[in-house]
């Protein structure tokens, strides 16, 4: 198992209150508001940090990143219009990670000796903007495959601190960004998390694959799907694979069962878990071909979530996706005890 560690140095007193997220309560409490993520010496260049882009377009909050001459990232919030009196101090979207190596590997931020206030974590990292889904502690690691990137967003919990507190002094102002061929090892007894995807029932692994469309590296699968001409259309049957990275079937493990189906005004999507597992949180794709291939497959940006809908059980209106039904791809979070 090769394993790279790459440092997120911030240097000194730095990284203060109002490093990451520059809201107005933090720009009391620490006027310096700039924080650079410094990639350890690879020669490899196993990990490429940058600014966060969606389909190509740098977003709104990458704007407070700046890549220097060396290839160190900095988050910088000094300007006025990033401080506010916000009462959530969090930024989505604002760097990635891409995976510039020949092997899909996870990555997690780590946590020990992780400042915390009242069981909460000081700062959180977090997938795009699903601020649910930490990548703080190997037990939260998030595989990126070949090629991919992955964005994170910033959240910080000011409350209880001093004037001149620093978040991280008492982790020498260091993050730590770590890269393995392998999430780690689960510890017994103790809940093991999975990345999910649905596969088309009596369907082979190698078709209709995400890293087979434009625009996208991840793992995965769509359901093909002819819409309904008015009357309905058939049931389509589905498994939700969990764990099968590079669409290894293989290595992965079928959770659940999914229906598909509509009844000419709404898309009924229901799925149902095996006992041993627990649905977490889910996503929706449904629409055309290209505009699946316009979401690059990333966590958050498929337009149904289970933020809207039951975790389990969608009904969306057929008059709400945009454009026609063509392809459906189901994305979800599950746990299991071990």
């Amino acid at each position: 198992m090769k394993r790279r560690k790459f440092i997120a140095g911030v240097g000194g007193a730095s990284l203060g209150a109002s490093a990451l997220v520059g809201s107005g309560a933090f720009s009391r409490i620490e006027s310096q508001r700039r924080v650079k993520i410094e990639v350890a010496k690879d020669p490899h260049a196993y990990l490429g940090l940058d600014g966060c882009h969606v389909d190509g377009e740098p977003t709104p909050n990458s704007s407070y990143t700046n890549v220097d001459d060396s290839g160190h990232l900095e988050v910088d919030m000094t300007e006025d219009d990033a401080i506010g009196d916000s009462s959530d101090p969090s930024f989505d979207n604002v760097f990635q990670i891409c995976n510039q190596g020949k092997t899909e590997i996870c990555v997690w931020i780590g946590d020990e000796n992780w400042p915390s206030y009242e069981d909460e974590p000081r700062v959180d990292f977090y997938i795009a903007d699903n601020r649910a889904e930490s990548i703080l502690g190997s037990e939260n690691a998030y595989p990126i495959a070949v090629g991919e990137c992955i964005c994170l967003g910033i959240e910080a919990v000011p409350d209880g601190l001093d004037e001149g507190d620093h978040i991280l002094e008492d982790i020498g102002d260091e993050i730590v960004i770590h890269a393995d061929e392998a999430c780690p090892e689960d510890v017994p007894g103790e809940a093991r998390g999975e990345t999910a995807w649905a596969l088309k029932r009596d369907t082979e692994a190698k078709d209709n694959t995400l890293n087979g469309l434009q625009n996208i590296n991840r793992w995965g699968w769509y359901v093909p799907y002819e819409g309904s001409d008015g009357d309905g259309a058939a049931p389509i049957e589905a498994d939700l694979i969990a764990g099968a990275g590079r669409n290894d079937l293989d290595a992965g493990e079928d959770v659940a069962d999914v229906d598909i189906s509509d009844d000419g005004e709404t898309l009924s999507i229901d799925i149902e878990m095996d006992e041993e597992w627990t649905l977490e949180s889910s996503e929706v794709f449904a629409g055309t071909l290209g505009g699946l291939e316009d979401t690059r497959g990333a966590p958050g940006q498929f337009p149904f979530s289970s933020n809207d809908f039951e975790t389990d059980s969608y009904e969306i209106p057929l008059a709400d996706i945009d454009g026609d039904l063509e392809v459906i791809a189901i994305h979800a979070d599950v746990t299991t005890e071990e």
